[in-house]
């Protein structure tokens, strides 16, 4: 499809509900990514199953949300991004990336720093960084589960990472 707008808007309909688990997954579609319809910065999925790929940006903004009756006061909610990072990554040597959720539009975020600078292990097989973090609802005014993966500070050129999709579940 083609657009005028730059940002890749989320698609809802590509969030399934796992009931039984209690488990939201984000299909890279269903993200907010800052500069995904230009291909020059993204590829994004082209199948069901795709991943999303960064190319080089030097403004990393990938955010979603969740407005879910199931989003409760005393619940603790762990927020998963699978990634990987491509053989040919760039840019991630001392470069923080950040994870951060709230809960409702006037909640207070809680981050976490994420390294991906070393994706490799002494025999050079790909390592899959984590990408986690726990939440918990402390109000239930506005039940809506904010949560984003950045790196907006440095204005470094990065590159050669793969969203294939995230979880948000219940635990």
């Amino acid at each position: 499809m083609s657009t005028n707008k730059p940002h890749h808007e989320a698609i809802s309909k590509d969030v399934e509900k796992k009931q039984e688990t209690l488990t939201w997954v984000f299909k890279p579609t269903a993200l907010n990514i800052v500069w995904g319809n230009d291909p020059r910065y993204w590829r994004m999925p082209t199948g069901k199953d795709s991943a999303a790929e960064l190319l080089q940006v030097c403004w990393l903004e990938v955010t979603a949300s969740i407005n879910d009756q199931e989003i409760v006061k005393g619940r603790t909610y762990e927020i998963r991004f699978h990634v990987e990072m491509k053989e040919e990554a760039f840019g991630w040597n001392g470069c923080p990336v950040f994870m951060m959720a709230k809960i409702g539009k006037n909640g207070k975020y809680k981050w976490k720093r994420i390294n991906l600078s070393n994706n490799y292990d002494n025999s050079f097989k790909k390592k899959y960084p984590e990408i986690a973090m726990d939440i918990q609802v402390v109000d239930d005014r506005d039940r809506t589960l904010y949560f984003g993966l950045y790196e907006v500070w440095t204005g470094r050129w990065k590159g050669g990472l793969a969203i294939n999709k995230v979880e948000v579940r219940a635990i």
